[in-house]
């Protein structure tokens, strides 16, 4: 039977210098990996703010989870690994601006829109109906028919004097 080698005696905790680095506890993430989430969530703010601009509706469902583990991610990292964040959340932060003022002129149109409809105007249902009145004519789905009894009717031949 071999036994295990004998274990070191421990240091005084005085001799114990600290890493420039300390290992990264088992699930947590390193700054660089943070820095790469932070760009690519950036990028995808900005084809969200370009596709808000553009007049598309957009799913911002999971942004604010995604946000919130960057966050919690980055301050689970020693201090000085934490700083070398700044720019790549400052970023973050940056690209919210644009999207925000595009969402919000992209809701400020579908408001105007909304408005003109409900005052009848922009509304193809009422424009056709308005202009099937101008030409005296029913404003029926299929736009037929003659609202003045008076006119002959184009399936029959018409009277002679």
């Amino acid at each position: 039977m071999t036994r295990p080698p004998p274990m070191p005696p421990p240091m005084p905790p005085s001799s114990l210098s600290p890493s420039p680095t300390p290992p990264t506890p088992e699930g947590a993430e390193s700054a660089a990996g943070i820095a790469q989430q932070a760009a690519v969530l950036g990028a995808t703010l900005d084809d969200a703010r370009a596709q808000a601009e553009a007049g598309v509706l957009i799913d911002l469902a999971g942004l604010e989870d995604r946000v919130a583990r960057l966050c919690l991610a980055a301050e689970a990292l020693p201090r000085g690994e934490a700083r070398t964040l700044l720019g790549p959340l400052g970023d973050l932060v940056a690209a919210l601006g644009p999207l925000a003022a595009a969402l919000t002129d992209q809701q400020k149109g579908r408001e105007e829109v909304i408005a003109a409809a409900l005052a009848g105007r922009d509304d193809p249902h009422t424009a056709r109906q308005r202009a099937a009145a101008a030409y005296g004519r029913s404003a029926g789905p299929a736009g037929s028919g003659l609202a003045d009894p008076g006119l002959a009717d184009p399936g029959r031949p018409a009277d002679t004097p």
